[in-house]
């Protein structure tokens, strides 16, 4: 009968490899997970039938290193530690484990040592084991694949064991891998429609076992057979894996189970256990679900008598929060259905304490009635210890995922309403200076709640600064509570208040609150408080980070604003980078005003922030807060405009502004301007955001002062380079005055070269050099005596040697100028040939200058298209086809063909 039984109370396969173990100062194991059964073979709930050492599962050979290691751990509190050993498991082998340690006996919430323990016997070995156990095992293992928007139910098979098919099922597997209809066909008709809901359900809830119990035409038996399927689906691999076995035997023994109840209920009298038999007078309606039995364990661990437990469906004493899935498990498995077997869930008491149970059931027969056994065991206080390491894992990994502080605290708050059940909440942090509570997370009607302006110390978020914790059972009611949150707070919540600490030092407040006027269990305030300390701890941690990069981008925005005031040769792109990195301050408006020394008034130059066009655009010295800020030279700080609104208080209306700092910008003793900063709330800058701030206006006032020094620099450079350009032309025109044949020529010669230099693509950087070259081209011809250079005859070979040395005196006179340097090019070397055959020096192709080499091609197209005493000017098209001949002799080819190309757009 006992063996029956068993069948019945059959258990869900624990999936986890990692095993959880809890243990005192002595080693003895106070916890264990259920999975220690699947990964060791051990009786999980062994520790409380008996007194079990830790060190006792321990290889031998590994015995004094446990002993060592957990030494170690009671030594450092708190502190995490790894280890590598040897286990003997329940079949006596071995197994390589990696364990970490933590010792939390002064933690009130677990008081034990925690240990984690992960298998890493290897992979091959396991491979090994697990095919040697899918070919022992006596039922069909198959996998199917399915795809989008395929009906689970008849996927195809990818795999499905051969012998055991061919046992279980009476067919081959083949038939299975071709046909996917062809299994379905097979099974009961009555029973199809469940099966196939079990593997979609299957596929609708990716990870959850699904059973299904069903009646399947045997192959070689010729007659039907019971099955069970065990069905459960991976969404990334979007395979379905079953198990198939034969239960035909089982469902017999079920239905016998009916003629052993008066065995049973000896065996249920007796037992530790909770056990009830429960049935329903119409299976479709929940409310009929009655108790038909419970054995004393019930009735002491409930407080409720019998009548008063069958005086109400037996769904009435579920914990609300549980008790939907606990009903509908129910009635599936009085429907023959197979829902999980085994799961946890919570009970009311009668006095209102919350029990937990680890609970099993199973489909019996009564008096040819479908009926529900179960049997529970009383595993609150483990429950509450297990729930609250979950806690802490959960937040820690909420935490963890976060990128920045305000979706910390949002990751946050939503673990911390999960897992303390509470239908609203908020996370409120402490800072600033005053320092003040700011909203950095809320959900349900807390999101509504106004702001408080202030902080007040008997509220119920002052006390809990204060390092209380605050419970109120009537939160609307409450005499705590603000008046201006009163209104938004429904009737019936309860509340509570709970510090956030760093250390001992307050950094925000947790609010949760729930409906129904329920306060959480002493369990459960041991779970808020574990959560606060973590969420506290991490605020802190944050915080710092924060602080840290806020540091980092305050010195990368000076830096930047070095760059630009260094960089920029312009007043306006300075100023709106300044305005750039005055707003990363969390300010809303600014302006810059310069002062205009003459007309003594302070002008605006730059704004940003401000939600009309623009803010006033001129003020008086001593006009307003900014004008009293240019007249005393110091900061004028305003904390509130609205009693001080100053010179246009209408635009400071308008604009919503609260507060205002203005500050000089001052460089060398001198007056340069006003910055003016702004707020539409109360004044708020920490100490590291004002001394920001009072480094960019420096930066501001520098970057003023350097901008005004440069524009002086440069206005007199332009006005010396005026005074060179108008030398070089005096020069020239001192040339054609003593050579009458060259008037105007100067002018048109430069024009034309620089128009070929363009046209050649000349850098621009090199424009000037060549015009001042071809200013100065002849420059050299004031040393030619007048005897020969105004000679109307032809010149003596004496003579020419004397005139082809005016280059040389060009270059003689003007070398030492280093102004004039490149533009000596063309005053030297612009009667230099292509062919070699030029003068001064002879110079070939590419050795002459390039500058002379565009020069010579203008100089001579000049010279032929203008009259002279001797000659009358050359039509262009002669003048045109003498410059082409000479290409390659006198020209650069190069040169020419531009020239030439230049010549026929202009016309």
């Amino acid at each position: 009968m006992a063996k029956g039984a068993l069948v019945g109370f059959q258990a869900l396969v624990e999936n986890a490899r990692d095993l959880v173990y809890v243990l005192d100062a002595e080693g003895v194991i106070r916890y264990a997970s259920p999975n220690v059964r699947q990964v060791l073979g051990y009786d999980p709930e062994g520790y409380t039938r008996e007194t079990l050492y830790a060190l006792d599962f321990v290889h031998p050979e590994d015995r004094a290193y446990a002993e060592a290691a957990l030494e170690d751990l009671l030594r450092h509190p708190g502190k995490t530690r790894e280890f590598r050993l040897r286990l003997l498991d329940a079949w006596g082998r071995v197994r390589k484990v990696r364990v970490w340690g933590r010792n939390l006996l002064e933690d009130p919430a677990v008081r034990g040592i925690v240990i984690n323990v992960h298998d890493e016997t290897e992979l091959e070995e396991e491979r090994a084991w697990l095919k040697s156990v899918l070919e022992a095992l006596p039922g069909v293992v198959y996998q199917a694949r399915v795809e989008e928007g395929q009906d689970p139910a008849y996927a195809p098979l990818v795999f499905a064991a051969p012998r055991q098919a061919r046992e279980v099922l009476g067919y081959p597997a083949e038939a299975l891998l071709e046909d996917p209809a062809f299994f379905f066909s097979k099974v009961h008709p009555e029973d199809r429609p469940r099966l196939e809901e079990a593997v979609r359900r299957a596929v609708a809830e990716p990870g959850k076992v699904q059973l299904a119990t069903y009646r399947f035409l045997h192959g070689k038996k010729g007659a039907y057979v019971w099955l069970r399927d065990t069905v459960v689906y991976d969404p990334k691999t979007r395979l379905l894996t079953g198990y198939t076995y034969d239960v035909s035997e089982e469902v017999t023994r079920e239905r016998a189970l009916k003629e052993s109840e008066a065995l049973f209920r000896t065996l249920a009298e007796t037992a530790p256990a909770l056990i009830l038999l429960w049935q329903a007078e119409d299976p479709k309606d929940p409310t009929s679900a009655r108790l038909a039995f419970a054995n004393r364990e019930a009735l002491r661990l409930t407080g409720y008598t019998l009548e008063e437990l069958q005086a109400k469906p037996i769904w009435e004493f579920v914990h609300p929060q549980d008790r939907e899935v606990v009903r509908a498990w129910g009635l599936a498995r009085l429907k023959g259905e197979a829902p999980p077997t085994r799961y946890t869930f919570r009970v009311l008491t009668k006095e209102g304490q919350v029990r937990w149970l680890d609970y099993s059931a199973a489909r019996v027969e009564v008096q040819g009635r479908p009926a529900v056994l179960g049997v529970g065991l009383d595993i609150t206080e483990a429950k509450e210890r297990e729930r609250t390491l979950e806690a802490f894992a959960q937040v820690a990994l909420a935490l963890r995922q976060s990128e920045n502080l305000k979706e910390m605290m949002e990751s946050a708050l939503d673990a911390a309403l999960r897992i303390a059940e509470a239908g609203a909440g908020a996370l409120l942090l402490y800072e600033g200076d005053p320092p003040r509570l700011t909203e950095e997370a809320a959900r349900g009607f807390i999101r509504r709640l106004p702001g408080a302006p202030r902080l007040e110390e008997k509220s119920l978020t002052g006390l809990a600064l204060k390092g209380q914790v605050v419970l109120s059972p009537d939160l609307k009611n409450d005499p705590r509570l603000r008046e201006a949150a009163r209104p938004h707070i429904p009737e019936g919540w309860a509340g509570l208040a709970h510090p956030l600490l760093a250390g001992k030092s307050p950094v925000g407040v947790l609010l949760l609150a729930w409906p129904g006027g329920r306060l959480p269990t002493p369990p459960e305030l041991e779970r808020i408080q574990v959560l606060a300390e973590t969420i506290g701890n991490a605020v802190r941690r944050a915080q710092l980070q924060e602080k840290l990069a806020k540091r980092v981008a305050h010195l990368e925005a000076l830096r930047q604003v070095d760059q630009a005031i260094l960089a920029s040769m312009d007043l306006a792109p300075s100023l709106e980078i300044l305005l750039d990195k005055l707003f990363l301050l969390p300010l809303d408006a600014a302006a810059f005003f310069l002062y205009a020394p003459r007309e003594k008034t302070l002008r605006l130059a730059a704004h940003r922030g401000f939600r009309t066009p623009a803010p006033p655009q001129t003020l008086l010295l001593g006009q307003g807060h900014v004008g009293r800020a240019a007249l005393t030279g110091e900061k004028v700080a305003v904390d509130d405009l609205r009693r001080e609104p100053g010179s246009h208080p209408e635009f400071t209306r308008e604009e919503g502004l609260l507060a205002e700092r203005a500050y000089p910008l001052l460089a060398r003793g001198r007056l340069l301007g006003v910055l003016a900063a702004f707020t539409r709330r109360p004044w708020d800058l920490t100490e590291e955001d004002e001394a920001f701030l009072e480094t960019l206006v420096w930066q501001s006032a520098l970057a003023l002062d350097s901008l005004k020094v440069l524009q002086d620099l440069q206005k007199s450079q332009r006005e010396l380079e005026a005074a060179y350009e108008l030398t070089l032309w005096g020069w020239a025109k001192a040339v054609e005055l003593r050579d009458q044949e060259t008037a105007g020529h100067t002018e048109r010669v430069t024009a034309l070269t620089l128009r070929l230099a363009k046209a050649l693509g000349v850098p621009e950087e090199d424009l000037d050099d060549l015009r001042r070259g071809a200013i100065l081209h002849d420059v050299g011809k004031i040393a030619i005596p007048d005897r020969i250079l105004l000679k109307p005859e032809p010149l003596t070979e004496e003579e020419w040697a004397v005139m082809k040395l005016h280059p040389v005196y060009a270059y003689e006179w003007l070398s030492g100028i280093p102004f004039l340097k490149k533009a000596l090019e063309v005053p030297y070397a612009h009667h230099e040939r292509w062919d070699g055959s030029g003068y001064p020096r002879g110079l070939k192709g590419l050795e002459i200058p390039l500058s002379a080499r565009i020069f010579a091609v203008a100089d001579v197209y000049d010279a032929l298209t203008s009259d002279r005493p001797y000659r009358k000017a050359w039509p262009k098209e002669k003048a045109l086809a003498y410059i082409r001949e000479e290409a390659g002799k006198q020209f650069d080819p190069e040169v020419v063909e531009a020239f030439l190309k230049l010549m026929a757009e202009e016309a």
